[in-house]
């Protein structure tokens, strides 16, 4: 599989925490399953899903995102399709009720003003009857033995949603939305996704601490365009990336993310 080391080091740290790729009690040994990823990015779960599954390359699998920047310039299996989709704009009406799985991670905060409610709607919409949903987003709080690098990290991020307007909290909302659009078995897990020092495994650990403080280079870019007034001391500001990067080298740190899946009713006979 291609990849950028920040996306494997991120979703083999999410797949370590949740035990797996899926949740949903789906039989992901079925050929004839039809799976959308939204939020593709570079298709690395659905490229881990085929290699974990192998069945799966007879499959229809379908990976979206916003601009395909980051699809693959190498060949995927032929079952992988990928195709430009915002999920802020509709679906193709030929997907609607169609999908035995839907997937999304860590995607719903691109949202911005757009109501995030509604994209989660829009989603389940995509399910077709006795099918499942399954979205990951971070719960935006720090664990107790998180340290001040951490605690600014969350603080920051928590601000630049709320500035944004969508919201830093809207995954603790998915369950009632879900629930709203008509799903059934709906249920909800907050589990820990640990970084850095606190992996066991020693080279996820340093994927983990370097892919973390990573992440606050584009964000810091964007607030240099977007100006405001951030939540933390200039100084804080500009030493945060090595700061954090040191901090989870050493101590590590623990970032709860929350799981939903919810399935659509069958059809009654």
């Amino acid at each position: 599989m291609h990849s950028s080391t920040s996306t494997t080091a991120q979703h083999d740290a999410v797949v370590d925490a949740m035990g797996g790729l899926v949740v949903c009690p789906i039989d992901l040994e079925n050929p004839t399953l039809r799976i959308l990823d939204s939020g593709t990015g570079d298709a690395y779960w659905l490229q881990d899903l085929v290699q974990t599954y192998p069945r799966l390359k007879e499959a229809t699998l379908i990976g979206t995102d916003v601009v395909n920047a980051k699809f693959p310039k190498d060949s995927l299996p032929s079952s992988i399709y990928l195709q430009i989709q915002s999920i802020t704009e509709p679906w193709p009406e030929e997907w609607k009720g169609t999908f035995d799985l839907v997937q999304q991670r860590l995607t719903l905060g691109a949202c911005g003003t757009f109501p995030h409610g509604q994209a989660v709607k829009n989603l389940a919409e995509l399910v077709k009857p006795g099918g499942w949903i399954q979205l990951i987003e971070p719960d935006q709080t720090c664990g107790v033995k998180d340290g001040p690098a951490m605690n600014d990290f969350i603080t920051l991020v928590t601000w630049v949603f709320d500035m944004m307007g969508g919201g830093a909290r809207y995954a603790y909302d998915i369950k009632q939305w879900l629930q709203e659009a008509g799903l059934v078995n709906v249920k909800e897990l907050s589990i820990p996704l640990f970084l850095g020092a606190s992996v066991s495994d020693k080279g996820l650990a340093e994927r983990t601490a370097r892919s973390t403080a990573d992440a606050m280079l584009p964000l810091l870019k964007y607030l240099k365009v977007r100006g405001g007034d951030p939540p933390l001391p200039a100084g804080r500001l500009d030493s945060l990336v090595p700061r954090l990067y040191k901090e989870l080298q050493e101590q590590g740190g623990f970032y709860p993310i929350r799981i939903i899946r919810g399935q659509a009713p069958a059809i009654s006979k």
